[in-house]
């Protein structure tokens, strides 16, 4: 497919292979459509991405055109901010969409910053991906030096030292501003007050990437193809980057990723990180779409993570909770003790299948907490435990061979 990557549609984790320059970006079709942005309306540009359906791709799905909208109804100045934290366990798809194919990502951002009329684009980049960071800057000089930047608005990088929370957008703001990654209450939204207390869009690294694609082939085409960048990893025997196009069947994208481990089965599938509900081994035919995912119970998000037998959903569940737990940023009470609680709870299912006891006591605790704290970490920790404890009692833990 290679529309958001450019050459091989099937990409390591860590062979990033070379940028691609501005030459070969735009004997592709590169900057076409910032070229036929410029002369077209703002409101047609959100008009054109709204009908494609393009959502975030950072892993709330959120539509691109709504929160454009919105921002660009509040008086400026506004300020679009490009979220290239990744720190979601599993997710490499935005770190390679940076270091290999920089001017997709530049492209899609600056018809974004057209079409919410934003005065300054910024990038934040964990200071962790110093190939995308260099990447990015390299693009930004070939557009500056081949005369393309003079009408469009100045582009501040900053790489951070990343801690998880920042990935959330309030979080990520108050890091712009020289704050502690604490999220804030909402509303108001960023597209009301965000950064510097102006209308602010944070968007996806490879959401960005998508909107040049829509502009150029036009949204039908896009609903049609609708190419997405699966990160997959755990127990896989070839973890990677794949561009594949939405909907393929889960079975499918784990055979891209060279199957599971020899001697291993498929026990279970998170189809959106840590974030979100697994999937169970009989669950592998269905779609990662996110109606599909969304009716079995889970969603999509930024990674995919395969759990094999060997294993166990248990450890896996186990390790979850711990991260959780490790990664709240202490602002709310409720969710240092929750996630410290659940933790703690689902540790014993990291060696053997919790008594129903204790699989009650985690439902109960994890209904409890769902919903409750600033930000959505407490209610990712909860959701995850209530969906994981009633399947880590006695036999009910099943696998599955990939073909």
């Amino acid at each position: 497919m290679a529309e958001l990557l450019p050459g091989a549609p099937v990409t390591s984790l860590h062979a990033l292979g070379p940028a691609e320059d501005l030459a070969a970006y735009q004997a592709r079709g590169g900057y076409q459509a910032l070229r036929s942005a410029q002369d077209t309306s703002p409101d047609q540009i959100i008009t054109t991405v709204r009908e494609a359906g393009l959502t975030g791709r950072g892993g709330a799905g959120f539509p691109a055109a709504a929160k454009w909208e919105a921002a660009r109804a509040c008086p400026g100045p506004r300020y679009l901010v490009v979220n290239a934290a990744e720190g979601e366990p599993g997710s490499y798809k935005d770190r390679h969409q940076l270091a290999r194919a920089p001017h997709q990502v530049l492209e899609g951002t600056l018809i974004a910053a057209r079409a919410t009329g934003a005065a300054e684009v910024i990038v934040y980049i964990n200071s962790e991906f110093a190939a995308a960071h260099d990447a990015l800057a390299t693009a930004i000089g070939e557009l500056d030096a081949a005369g393309l930047a003079a009408t469009l608005p100045p582009i501040r990088l900053l790489l951070e030292n990343h801690v998880y929370i920042a990935g959330e957008e309030t979080a990520l703001l108050a890091v712009l501003m020289g704050r502690p990654a604490w999220p804030w209450p909402k509303p108001p939204y960023p597209t009301e007050r965000g950064y510097n207390d102006q209308p602010t869009v944070v968007n996806n690294v490879e959401t960005l990437a998508h909107v040049p694609l829509i502009l150029r082939r036009g949204p039908d085409w896009y609903r049609q193809h609708q190419p997405v960048l699966f990160s997959v990893t755990g127990d896989v025997a070839r973890p990677g980057v794949f561009e594949l196009p939405l909907g393929i069947p889960v079975r499918d994208l784990i055979a891209q990723a060279g199957g599971p481990l020899p001697g291993d089965q498929v026990a279970a599938v998170l189809p959106g990180g840590y974030s979100l509900p697994w999937l169970r081994a009989d669950q592998l035919h269905l779609a990662m779409e996110p109606e599909a995912l969304k009716a079995a119970g889970t969603g999509l998000g930024a990674s995919v993570i395969v759990v094999g037998a060997q294993q166990g959903p248990g450890l896996a569940a186990a390790r979850i909770a711990a991260f959780f737990a490790r990664e709240t940023c202490q602002t709310c009470p409720i969710c240092v003790t929750g996630t410290a609680r659940l933790a703690q709870l689902l540790r014993p299912g990291a060696d053997r299948n919790l008594t129903p006891a204790e699989s009650q006591e985690i439902t109960e605790l994890a209904g409890e907490h769902r919903g409750k704290g600033i930000c959505t970490l407490l209610d990712s920790a909860a959701t995850v435990a209530l969906a994981s404890a009633p399947h880590l009692v006695g036999d009910e833990q099943t696998a599955a061979p990939v073909a």
